[in-house]
């Protein structure tokens, strides 16, 4: 059983949450639910998870709104400084009227309970639309497994990062466990049950249920799109796009349809957790594009070829690595790629308060420095830029002040 897993704990951290509420959200399937039951049996509150899917909740809720009080005794105090008790609400987002409802909740009784809200689907967006939560609520995101959970579990010790705070740091080898961690993230995906299962023909039975769930059941319930076989017919157009800018008009030939429904289905794809975009870089840079964004899987499995899935797999990892910045406070980061439109791209570019930050190049198994990564450097001065190549040895080249060439279990140890 795996120990723990670290994307998410802090979410539970009083310093962070201060007196709001969490949202926290992820793909389904990633270990939400098996998370914050772990909190709650830690700290003898197990009897405060309710799952809004389950017919018992939404009869109790039917008979008395405020079902959930019952088992929380009175508090001794009107005014705590932090709320002492943990209620847990699992897809609360499926119910019509939730935003309205919570709001009421927290208003009320959150000067001694702590809200926290989970779902598979995309809980920032929904908190942005119609009744306005803001300012009563932080946002976490949990992502697929990296190789700190395997290895390290609760005794990581978030809030620090090697890679976010000074700039002329040492970058230390990763050691043979780390470095196996990552080999198998890559050959199982980083989802629990696959990972644990660890069989490549279990994987693929899981991959095909995990598929139909997110393409039918989820997406008909969150979104209005009605053609789901023609968005699944997109969903197996999209692997072979992946690290590329995508056209949707292109797409939009290939099935025949129109921009606009090619452009609702990968918005409901990205709501429910399927895959994520991220955009061009285009300031304090001439003649770069500026419209079209590269997609990306957050299970890296689907795809068969090397070097797009391991392109895919450091994209999840910095996706997760910035996300946890942001989350612990240490600045505003931000995900994206460069390219002009001669060509010359490099695959990632984190951006802190939009000013380049970090230049990350993918090569599978490449040891020579791409031109392009060197031309961006020069160009955008971050503090580093990165090529990173699955090499199996501990690998590292500076080609020049803040260039790298990197193994990618090196790489991998300087993230959250």
């Amino acid at each position: 059983m795996l120990p723990y897993q670290i994307t998410g704990t802090w979410a539970f951290s009083e310093d962070i949450l201060g007196r709001r509420m969490c949202f926290l959200a992820g793909p389904r399937q990633i270990g939400k639910t098996t998370l914050v039951k772990m909190h709650l049996n830690e700290i003898f509150q197990e009897d405060n998870y309710y799952n809004w899917d389950t017919i018992t909740v939404k009869r109790s809720f039917a008979e008395n709104p405020y079902f959930f009080i019952e088992p929380i005794p009175e508090p001794a105090a009107e005014h705590m400084s932090q709320p002492k008790y943990w209620v847990v609400f699992d897809e609360f987002h499926k119910y019509k009227n939730w935003k309205i409802l919570l709001k009421g909740y927290y208003d009320e009784l959150g000067h001694f309970i702590r809200f926290l809200v989970c779902g598979s689907a995309r809980l920032d967006f929904f908190s942005r639309s119609g009744e306005s939560l803001l300012g009563r609520y932080f946002l976490f995101r949990m992502f697929p497994l990296g190789p700190n959970d395997i290895l390290y579990g609760r005794k990581f010790k978030y809030g620090t990062s090697i890679l976010a705070g000074d700039e002329n740091v040492e970058l230390p080898a990763a050691g043979a466990a780390f470095r196996e961690a990552v080999w198998e993230l890559y050959n199982l995906t980083g989802f629990p049950e696959p990972f644990l299962k660890g069989e490549k023909t279990f994987y693929n039975r899981w991959q095909d249920a995990h598929f139909s769930l997110l393409t039918t059941e989820e997406v008909r319930d969150l979104t209005r799109v009605e053609n789901i076989h023609r968005l699944q017919h997109l969903v197996f157009l999209l692997p072979e796009r992946v690290g590329a800018p995508l056209s949707l008009n292109k797409l939009a030939q290939i099935i025949s349809c129109s921009y606009n429904s090619v452009k609702l289905w990968l918005d409901a794809l990205e709501k429910v957790y399927m895959v994520f975009r991220i955009p061009p870089y285009s300031l304090k840079l001439s003649r770069t594009l500026k419209k079209e964004q590269k997609l990306y899987f957050y299970d890296w499995g689907v795809l068969n070829d090397p070097g797009k899935r391991f392109e895919n797999f450091v994209a999840v990892n910095l996706l997760r690595t910035i996300s946890a910045w942001n989350e612990w406070g240490l600045g505003r980061f931000a995900l994206f790629f460069v390219r002009t439109r001669d060509g010359r791209e490099v695959d990632f570019l984190i951006a802190r308060d939009l000013e380049p930050f970090i230049l990350v190049e993918t090569k599978y198994s490449e040891k020579e420095l791409s031109p392009a990564l060197l031309y961006f450097h020069e160009r955008l001065k971050p503090g580093y830029s990165f090529q990173v190549s699955f090499l199996e040895e501990n690998f590292l080249k500076q080609s020049r002040h803040g260039v790298f060439i990197i193994d990618a279990a090196r790489f991998f140890k300087l993230l959250a």
